[in-house]
């Protein structure tokens, strides 16, 4: 769908290539230097969360941490949904029933800070351009709804769930063993975490020369983040597609050129990404190639 957008364009691929590589070739390497930057802050703090929620369950340090992140981008290459990345961090833990419940907390308290920021964001853009019978309508519907069904069907299941199945008490143990300092934490590394991929994000089509209005930009930003989080990627490859459409979505209100956006979306996957997902492979046959 991606390829078809883009070939129907006025200037197709040969135009988005040209764009491309006559933006990165002009770029200072102080910018790359300042986004790697930020993509490593980005990991860094991903780590942290990691290494919190594990604090009651399996304590470990921070090195492991990051190479637990950074295994379980490498698989969510391969694996659908989420699941590559919570199977590759806990592939380091004793204790990986526990594990498993960590690693779905961490994705649930990263995908509430989105949607809110999300939700926010879609109102904006629906007051300001009036908009009525659009994706962004039915979101600010739907998103409310299946939020409060999801907080009844928790609210129920888990008393069930606790007092009949050992195996999901054991799961469960990452939500029930953190404190409130704990909790606030984690909030608030996620909180941060959101603001960096901001920044990332920002700098990029400031670079690219998608120019906006601030408040716009953080508009579009928060709603292409949104879209990302609540259309399921088969990989990390279907996560770029879904990254560039919502992006071309989102913009559909502003007039600027789509080969540019795509330029800044296309470099902040290969930076936040393609990147990490790299090293953690490397690791991963590292750590098996040492097992042998």
């Amino acid at each position: 769908m991606l390829f078809r957008t883009i070939k129907h364009q006025e200037q197709g691929i040969e135009g988005l290539t040209t764009t491309f590589l006559s933006t990165w070739k002009k770029t200072p390497s102080y910018f790359w230097l300042v986004l790697v930057g930020l993509m490593s802050l980005n990991w860094i703090l991903e780590a942290w969360k990691w290494k919190t929620l594990l604090q009651e369950i399996e304590p470990i340090s921070g090195v492991q941490a990051i190479k637990a992140v950074l295994s379980g981008l490498a698989l969510g290459m391969l694996l659908p949904a989420g699941t590559g990345d919570v199977a590759g961090r806990i592939i380091y833990l004793q204790k990986k029933t526990e594990g498993i419940g960590a690693g779905v907390l961490s994705g649930i308290i990263q995908t509430v800070i989105t949607l809110s920021f999300g939700y926010g964001s879609l109102l904006f853009m629906a007051q300001k351009f009036n908009l009525s019978n659009t994706l962004e309508i039915y979101l600010l519907f739907g998103i409310p709804i299946i939020a409060l069904v999801s907080i009844i069907l928790w609210s129920n299941l888990s008393k069930t769930i606790l007092k009949q199945n050992q195996r999901w008490q054991q799961v469960l143990l990452a939500i029930l063993s953190l404190s409130k300092k704990q909790w606030f934490r984690l909030i608030g590394i996620g909180m941060i975490r959101h603001f960096v991929f901001i920044l990332q994000f920002a700098l990029l089509f400031y670079w690219a020369d998608v120019q906006l209005p601030f408040s716009d930009t953080l508009a579009v930003i928060n709603s292409i983040f949104l879209a990302k989080t609540i259309i399921p990627a088969l990989n990390f490859v279907s996560d770029l597609g879904i990254r560039e459409l919502s992006a071309i979505y989102f913009m559909r209100h502003y007039e600027v050129d789509i080969n540019q956006v795509i330029t800044a979306t296309f470099s902040l996957w290969l930076i936040n990404i393609a990147i990490p997902v790299l090293i953690g492979s490397i690791w991963i046959l590292f750590t098996r190639k040492n097992a042998i």
